[in-house]
């Protein structure tokens, strides 16, 4: 199952947080770990991460907390994922097939359709931002395939488009 890690939920709605507050307004980790019933020690690790790659900037101190560094609409989703859990990936043989130690690497049959997928992925993580996610309105309506269960086509829709 291709789901979100804790962290990268937890760096998201921080971010997220961050981009409904005023410019200059400082939120501490223990804001966001009371608000979003979230660990205060592992939203603080998040936090540090996103500070280190320049999204979010900290000040230290008393009254001290973190604020978004960058325009939300400046901050693609792979990015975010990186900042926090490092990259993206379907399978792990995809990056570096001579150091996998899956056992079926030399008789695997899908390799290639991975690495297919993971660069399709890649390209509609990148066509998010934190702003789109932020008002709900996305560019384009994507369809992405049938479903299995039913044979209805699954999709996103931009709900800004009348």
């Amino acid at each position: 199952m291709l789901k979100f890690s804790k962290k990268v939920e937890y760096a998201l709605i921080s971010m997220l947080y961050m981009a409904e507050q005023q410019k200059g307004q400082l939120i501490s980790a223990r804001e966001l770990a009371e608000s979003f019933n979230i660990p205060q020690e592992l939203v603080g690790k998040v936090l540090q991460s996103l500070a280190r790659v320049g999204f979010i900037s900290s000040v230290q101190g008393v009254k001290g907390g973190y604020q978004l560094a960058m325009e939300p609409d400046k901050i693609r989703l792979p990015e975010v994922i990186y900042a926090v859990e490092g990259p993206v990936r379907v399978v792990n043989c995809v990056d570096d097939p001579e150091n996998c130690d899956c056992e079926q690497i030399k008789y695997c049959n899908m390799r290639n359709p991975m690495e297919t997928l993971q660069l399709k992925l890649l390209a509609f993580l990148d066509s998010i931002s934190l702003k789109e996610l932020q008002t709900n309105q996305f560019p384009v309506e994507i369809t992405i395939g049938k479903s299995s269960a039913g044979g209805h086509p699954v999709r996103f829709i931009d709900r800004s488009i009348n």
